[in-house]
């Protein structure tokens, strides 16, 4: 086999590891990742209306039902940009892994390593929560069923209203049920402070109203949840870990 057939692909292999090892082009596109950002909250706030519902929707759906590329080629430009980044973030990760460490600097050469990774499983909770993700409000009767998704459902039971002696409505709950592949739960109630879960779904209580007998709840899936979460405790433990290397075991490393 000539050594030209080998040589080739590890110098490509080689050029991409430089590449996405570089302190200097990642700080780059962090930069321009930066400068894209203060664009697009220029577009979103000039174009209120057009952006209303970008909060309510998972992002990946809400994009592809607004496809005006001149006002949102700035989401997919974050959205590419953080990719880059993120798989920067990846092979520095996996460099430090690779690296021999001694046991004094284990957690001074662990700890950025844990804040990458946590970092990196909570864009992973974003990024599965904005293609996965479900979010709609639904406005109930007493007694009503309204269907969720295919094999999902939700009936409103009851409605009740607390009141303090002026008339002001000082809390409220709803009671549902929750009916998948056709088999109901038993009754729950539901309020601001407690909502329901049902697997990877939420309920919420958005507002209810007594003399109607009706409930606007907020049905969520937010499959990334646990990613996002996972990845904020490794973040912490690894900014824990960096400030105790660096202010805690160099100084008394120092002594003599």
């Amino acid at each position: 086999m000539p050594a030209d057939t080998i040589l080739k692909p590890m110098k490509i292999l080689k050029t991409i590891n430089n590449f996405f090892l570089s302190l200097k082009i990642m700080s780059g596109f962090f930069f321009v990742f930066i400068l894209v950002a203060c664009a697009g909250s220029l577009f979103l706030t000039q174009n209120l209306a057009f952006f209303s519902g970008i909060d309510e929707t998972p992002l990946f759906r809400w994009l592809s039902e607004n496809k005006n590329l001149k006002l949102i080629w700035w989401i997919y430009a974050l959205i590419v940009l953080l990719g880059i980044i993120a798989t920067g973030t990846i092979f520095c990760t996996i460099e430090g892994l690779l690296k021999r460490v001694n046991r004094k600097l284990l957690v001074a050469k662990l700890s950025p390593q844990i804040m990458h990774i946590g970092a990196l499983l909570m864009l992973f909770g974003n990024l599965l929560t904005a293609s996965a993700g479900f979010k709609a409000d639904i406005l109930l009767k007493a007694g009503e069923v309204r269907t969720v998704l295919e094999d999902k459902a939700v009936r409103l039971e009851s409605v009740s209203v607390e009141t303090d002696k002026n008339g002001y409505p000082t809390n409220w709950e709803a009671g549902l049920r929750w009916i998948e592949n056709g088999s109901e739960s038993v009754e729950h109630k539901i309020s601001p402070t407690h909502p329901l879960y049902f697997g990877q779904y939420g309920i919420y209580s958005q507002a209810v109203s007594a003399g109607e007998k009706t409930a606007l709840i907020r049905v969520c899936k937010d499959p990334g949840a646990i990613w996002a979460l996972a990845g904020g405790l490794l973040l912490i433990a690894g900014g824990l870990g960096f400030f105790y290397s660096h202010f805690y075991v160099k100084p008394l490393s120092g002594r003599t």
